[in-house]
């Protein structure tokens, strides 16, 4: 119950990752506000988890997208000691296919959100000594052909957190966690979309050096250990939690 104490806010924690990282901060004792685009799986969630652990678990639905419905999201937040920014889209497009609507949304849900919701929050993340966790990617890291707003995105989302970190430090720590591929509904969206859904599983599989894709609660333990006080030393950090991807290629 290392959390007890705690309120943390987890976007797009209705599925996959942030799903994962919001049950586990309620296992850890925090009160934790789930958050989701639309009303209906974030009611849905929320009583699955009041079911277990009670009044700790609460929802607030908003669109990411839109930067008036972050602010919203922050006010009914209210003051939290974390905030983890889960939320994100992904979907495969070639540079000469990304139309300038998909190339805003990717980078308003994926970048503008959290530093929409980091600057409205930060007065009380101040105050409590508190933490930033964004989840990037690995492909923010390397690019990759064929989701060149994606990369964009989780690239400058590393950039925004380590230049938070020279900003808001000793006050607030700000981590950045980088999932390779894992086993969540944007995968298997991804995977069903393909022209060839087995070979796209098995590619996804291949390429991390541990021969495999990560189940959400394994980034979700990366995240929990980024806030805590093990990590209190940390600030400014890219955590790869990626299988081995971005450490180099067996030649």
């Amino acid at each position: 119950m290392e959390f007890a104490d705690k309120t943390v806010l987890v976007t797009g924690s209705t599925r996959g990752i942030g799903a994962a990282t919001a049950r586990l901060f309620l296992e850890r004792g925090a009160e934790t506000i789930l958050h989701g685009r639309s009303p209906e799986p974030v009611a849905a969630a929320v009583d699955v988890l009041r079911g277990i652990f009670g009044p700790r678990a609460r929802g607030v639905a908003a669109d990411l997208a839109d930067r008036r419905e972050c602010r919203r999201l922050a006010a009914e937040a209210g003051a939290v000691d974390v905030l983890v920014n889960c939320a994100g889209v992904f979907k495969e497009a070639p540079i000469a296919a990304t139309d300038l609507a998909f190339w805003d949304t990717t980078l308003a849900i994926n970048l503008t959100a959290p530093w929409v919701l980091s600057k409205a929050l930060l007065p009380e993340l101040r105050a409590r000594r508190g933490v930033i966790v964004n989840v990037a990617s690995e492909a923010g890291l390397l690019g990759y052909a064929g989701c060149v707003a994606y990369c964009a995105s989780k690239g400058a989302l590393i950039g925004l957190t380590r230049a938070l970190a020279t900003e808001v430090s000793p006050d607030v720590r700000t981590v950045c966690v980088c999932p390779g591929p894992v086993e969540t509904d944007m995968m298997r969206e991804s995977v069903a979309a393909a022209p060839d859904p087995e070979a796209a599983r098995r590619h996804w599989a291949s390429y991390p050096l541990l021969g495999r894709v990560a189940q959400p609660e394994e980034i979700a333990e990366a995240i929990l250990f980024a806030v805590s006080p093990a990590a209190s030393f940390m600030t400014g950090a890219v955590l790869p939690v990626d299988g081995g991807t971005t450490a180099g290629k067996r030649v």
